[in-house]
């Protein structure tokens, strides 16, 4: 069985380091383009769990390697709140994940090898912090509902994935 690939067709869209710059639902200011309906983050969010339990993703194009950086980027939201008991707090923590510089390709320590291009120039570097940036944040606000109940509690149907490595990766701050 096949992993889930991005449905949005991003080959008309701009790139920067091989990904995607997809529009976003999103509240939060940065290059996205903004977007009503389903977005990568939505698309993220639900084939998480199933894809997830992969080890091996078949990039067809620029919008899986968005793909596949968001999904590794909510593992690492999960990892994140594996301790943290109350919404509040959580949502605190994840915004702080969301906002500090965190490696791109082309730098030491790049978790994904040869999978995502590096940068052409300094531009095209900026592009891609500045996009995911922004994604990021939007992960952070969206996945809350997913992680917690209404009652604030740990969703366990979510907090089970904790330990697992999507492609046996992980992103590296």
């Amino acid at each position: 069985m096949p992993a889930y690939h991005s449905k949005i067709d991003g080959s008309s869209m701009a790139t920067a380091c091989g990904c995607a710059m997809m529009p976003l639902r999103t509240s939060v200011r940065g290059p996205a383009p903004s977007e009503e309906g389903t977005d990568i983050i939505d698309e993220t969010l639900n084939f998480f769990r199933a894809n997830v339990l992969f080890k091996n993703f078949d990039v067809s194009g620029s919008e899986d390697r968005t793909l596949i950086y968001l999904t590794l980027y909510v593992q690492a939201c999960i990892e994140t709140c594996r301790l943290i008991k109350d919404k509040k707090e959580a949502k605190q923590a994840l915004y702080q994940q969301g906002v500090k510089t965190f490696i791109v390709p082309g730098d030491s320590g790049w978790s994904l090898g040869g999978m995502f291009p590096s940068p052409a120039n300094r531009e095209e570097s900026d592009t891609f912090k500045a996009y995911f940036k922004q994604a990021r944040s939007e992960i952070g606000e969206r996945i809350l509902d997913k992680l917690y109940g209404d009652d604030g509690t740990h969703n366990k149907w979510w907090m089970c994935f904790q330990k697992k490595k999507f492609m046996g990766k992980e992103l590296r701050e």
